[in-house]
């Protein structure tokens, strides 16, 4: 009972102590621009942000380049899949193939995709093409390059063991690489969905068109500040939403793994 009660008094702690730190911090910010500290005309107040956005939230501009967002990150990550981990596997599968191409990966990987906007500009013009053409580039990487890690690192014994006994191709690669390889996958697949959002609203942000970067944008030239910090709020609740989206979908689907068992254990 001592023991179920400290655990209970550690959760509510784990809740309690981030929302008195957020609500300190906002405190301290109210503070800081009521009093001058910081210019009032560079940075809004969290009161000033909190009406702004509920203001915003009524507005269906907002709500539209939300949806261009997000429709702009759906597509992006089904292509970036789509690709990844079929090529992923292929160059964990085949030492040759890993090692042959391994500086072309390295020296694309390294060009960062936002460098290649005033070519796609050229080639796609500006709106939902771009978007998502600049979020297969950049969300791509992640996600195959984990998943060639996780097939190599299938323990040799167990291969060859399958492969003694007889096992086919297909049967010992669901049996004996799939289970190895999908922590990885599925930490490949939270970087690069965290990277495609990042890259669906800078996008909009840098180049126009529609979008919540785009919205973002628009608040700025306006003059409106504090509805321009309450888009980026948005924008960062759509970060973690992706987060905790793709976080819940591994943990269902590899509840069987040892860092899933470890963590609803302690």
């Amino acid at each position: 009972m001592r023991g179920a009660g400290r655990r209970r008094s550690q959760r509510v702690l784990s809740v309690v102590e981030p929302i008195v730190c957020v609500i300190i911090a906002l405190a301290i910010w109210e503070m800081l621009v009521r009093t001058g500290v910081i210019y009032r005309g560079s940075l809004a107040t969290p009161t000033d942000i909190a009406r702004a956005l509920w203001s915003d939230i009524h507005d269906r501009f907002l709500w539209t380049s939300v949806w261009m967002t997000m429709k702009a990150w759906g597509i992006g990550m089904g292509i970036v899949v789509a690709i990844s981990i079929p090529l992923g596997a292929a160059l964990g599968l085949s030492r040759f193939v890993a090692r042959s191409s391994f500086l072309t990966l390295e020296f694309f990987r390294a060009i960062p995709s936002i460098a290649a906007l005033p070519v796609l500009i050229l080639v796609y013009g500006i709106g939902l093409k771009l978007t998502v053409v600049l979020i297969i580039l950049g969300g791509v990487w992640p996600l195959m390059i984990q998943t060639m890690y996780g097939v190599q690192d299938v323990d040799p014994v167990a291969r060859d063991t399958a492969r003694v006994y007889g096992v086919g191709t297909l049967r010992r690669f669901r049996l004996v690489v799939a289970p190895t390889a999908a922590p990885y996958v599925a930490t490949g697949l939270r970087l690069s969905g965290v990277i495609g959002m990042i890259l669906a609203i800078a996008a909009t942000l840098l180049i126009g068109g529609q979008g919540l970067g785009a919205a973002i944008a628009e608040a700025q030239q306006t003059g409106r500040i504090p509805t321009m910090f309450d888009r980026i709020f948005i924008a960062g609740l759509l970060g973690v939403l992706v987060t905790l989206v793709l976080g819940s979908i591994e943990t269902r689907f590899l509840r069987w793994h040892t860092s899933n068992r470890e963590v609803t254990t302690t």
